[in-house]
């Protein structure tokens, strides 16, 4: 992922370029999603393997601040090999902005339903001519943080190197999800099942068709999906199309991990004291 690495580690890390290369290559990109809402936490994932963090405002009440905070330590502290995603709270241009200003490699626009939405979520993340992001007087100071090749700006690497990923989670989004699919600018597109399943009234059948909706034009379009993993469905969404995959989550490991130092511990303790009631040596 060093590759993907930003110019200056205050800027945004090439995600599009990532997510193409993955497409065009046949990997995958694993991630972990951060629901803590802490920069400690951050600093613990930044420590790890995974490609990328997706830091997730919409379902945890982050501050702007906060999430501003939880990208600098995860670039920081990951040396820029690990690039943070932001799962913004809304469709607000303001979160945009922040998220990128902040350094984030991309933004995951949650509740997208149609084109005009996603067009103004792209116009949100691109400077002009491309969208209409406002320039940043605060986020990076001129000079070496402002880095750029000959011949451009940082706001035109930014515009390059920052990624846009609709989540479609309603039966609406699916049916304009064809559309959606062609709007340049759309790097991938995420799923969100269980938001898509009670929308379709918690009819499985209805969610499996849909589903198998998604990944067809996926494929027409050669559209990467985005998504949740656990390990024993990880084969069946990379065969689905899914390129961008968090397949961990910070509660989960902390919950499993905790567990499974205790049953080690308790597992140890008992096999002792069968022994010492046995009579068996120590």
């Amino acid at each position: 992922m060093d590759r993907y690495n930003a110019l200056h580690q205050r800027q945004s890390p090439n995600l599009r370029k990532a997510i193409a290369d993955a497409m065009d290559n046949d990997q995958i990109l694993f991630g972990c999603c951060i629901g803590v809402p802490s920069e400690e936490i951050c600093k613990v994932i930044a420590a790890t393997n995974v490609d990328f963090a997706f830091i997730d405002a919409e379902h945890t009440p982050f501050s702007p601040t906060l999430m501003a905070g939880m990208v600098h330590t995860v670039k920081m502290y990951s040396g820029g090999r690990m690039i943070p995603v932001v799962r913004v709270p809304s469709h607000a241009h303001e979160w945009v902005g922040w998220a990128l200003d902040a350094g984030a490699g991309g933004v995951i626009i949650p509740h997208t339903e149609t084109a005009e939405q996603v067009r103004a979520s792209i116009a949100a993340a691109r400077f002009p001519p491309h969208g209409h992001r406002s320039f940043p007087p605060f986020a990076l100071l001129p000079g070496a943080q402002q880095a750029a090749p000959e011949g451009k700006t940082w706001m035109d690497v930014a515009s390059e190197h920052c990624a846009v990923i609709p989540q479609i989670e309603s039966w609406l989004g699916v049916q304009n999800l064809e559309e959606i699919m062609q709007i340049e600018g759309v790097d991938a597109i995420m799923i969100g099942p269980m938001d898509l399943g009670m929308d379709l009234g918690g009819d499985p059948e209805r969610l499996a068709e849909a589903m198998e909706q998604i990944e067809s034009l996926a494929r027409k379009y050669r559209k990467p999906l985005v998504g949740f993993a656990p390990e024993h469905l990880i084969v069946d969404k990379f065969k689905a199309g899914y390129r961008i995959m968090a397949n961990l989550a910070d509660t989960w490991i902390l919950q499993s991990g905790i567990d499974a130092g205790y049953k080690k511990g308790r597992d140890i303790i008992e096999n002792y004291q069968k022994e010492q009631r046995q009579g068996l040596p120590n």
